[in-house]
């Protein structure tokens, strides 16, 4: 990862995931370092695309999670599955959100499948008041 980089993309995920299953999952990692969680999911099947866009507070904690979960099995299925990790383009809480907001909409801030976003480690409740 670049110096300074805060935001990591996993891809490979089983579709039970859950942007809730992966803030808990973040929580053994690195306890309330993530400023953002985002799992997309297909509305139609009520399902993960496999994918998720985290952003930590710091880069360290970005770090920390990139090597956990490049070197650790993260979901036991019919096997342990051990996600890709990446450094996302998109980099940064504010830009993570405009780049949601773009891509799915306004409205969709407080759909249970929106980001989830954090303050202290506290979820913040409804993101588009």
């Amino acid at each position: 990862m670049e110096d300074g980089a805060t935001a990591i993309m996993l891809r490979g995920l089983p579709t039970h995931m859950t942007t809730q299953g992966m803030s808990s999952r973040l929580d053994e990692i690195a306890p309330g370092k993530h400023n953002f969680v985002y799992v997309p999911c297909n509305r139609r099947r009520k399902a993960s695309i496999g994918l998720a866009y985290i952003n930590f507070v710091d880069s360290a904690s970005a770090k920390l999670a990139f090597e956990a979960f490049t070197q650790e099995p993260m979901v036991r299925t019919s096997s342990w599955t051990t996600p890709r990790v990446s450094q996302a383009r998109t980099q940064g809480l504010g830009p993570l959100l405009a780049f949601f907001i773009v891509n799915v909409g306004h409205k969709h801030l407080n759909d249970p499948a929106a980001p989830h976003v954090f303050e202290n480690g506290v979820r913040v409740p409804n993101l588009a008041d």
